[in-house]
C-alpha cells in the first residue's frame, strides 16, 4: 500500500518530468527573471581590456601605470605594481565602464551656481586613461562628496556636464594611488 508521503513524491515527480519533457519538446532553457541583466552604462565607453596606460594625479603627486601584454600593470620603469594595487586598477576601470552617474547636472542647470563646494578646482583625485594612440579616452576629476556623503561630484575633462557618482568609483581610485605611494 502506498502511503500519503509516497502519492505526493510520486506526484511531484511526475511534475517534474513533465516540465523535463516540456522543455526538450519546446527547446527552451527556463528563464531566471529574478536576476538583473547587468549592463555596460558608465562614463567610460569602451571596453575596461583596452585600457593600456593610466595616470594617477592627485596634489603634487603623479602615478602612470602600463598594461603589459599579460594583463599585469607596471611602473615607467617596468616594475610590476603589488597584486592587490593591480586588483584596485582593474577594479576602478571596470566600475568606470559599468556604474552610470546617479545623476548628470548639464551647462544650462550649473548657470549661475557656485561650484566651489562640488570642490572640482582641486580635485581629491584625476585618473586619466588610455587606450591606443596619444589621445586620452577618458580624464576624469573626483571632487567632493554630496551633503549626504553617498555620491561623489565627478566631471570630465572635454564635457559640460556635471556628474555625480557613486562615492566607491572614485574611493577606488584614491585606494588603488594610497597602496601604490605608501600613504
Amino acid at each position: 500500500m502506498i502511503g500519503r508521503r509516497g502519492l505526493i513524491a510520486g506526484a511531484g515527480a511526475a511534475v517534474a518530468l513533465g516540465y523535463l519533457g516540456a522543455m526538450v519538446a519546446n527547446g527552451a532553457r527556463p528563464v531566471q527573471r529574478q536576476h538583473v541583466r547587468s549592463e555596460a552604462n558608465g562614463v567610460l565607453t569602451i571596453p575596461p581590456e583596452r585600457i593600456l596606460r593610466v595616470e594617477l594625479r592627485r596634489d603634487d603627486e603623479t602615478l602612470a601605470l602600463r598594461r603589459d601584454g599579460e594583463g599585469r600593470w607596471l611602473r615607467p620603469d617596468g616594475t610590476t605594481i603589488d597584486t592587490a594595487a593591480g586588483r584596485r586598477i582593474g577594479t576602478a576601470i571596470q566600475m568606470m565602464h559599468r556604474s552610470g552617474p546617479v545623476r548628470e547636472m548639464t551647462a544650462a542647470e550649473l548657470a549661475g551656481v557656485d561650484t566651489t563646494p562640488f570642490a572640482l578646482e582641486r580635485p581629491r583625485i584625476v585618473a586619466t586613461l588610455w587606450a591606443e594612440g596619444d589621445a586620452p579616452a577618458l580624464t576624469a576629476r573626483f571632487g567632493g562628496r554630496n551633503p549626504e556623503d553617498f555620491l561623489q561630484y565627478m566631471r570630465i575633462d572635454g564635457d559640460p556636464r556635471l556628474f555625480l557618482m557613486s562615492r566607491f568609483i572614485g574611493e577606488e581610485w584614491v585606494g588603488a594611488m594610497d597602496a601604490l605611494t605608501g600613504r
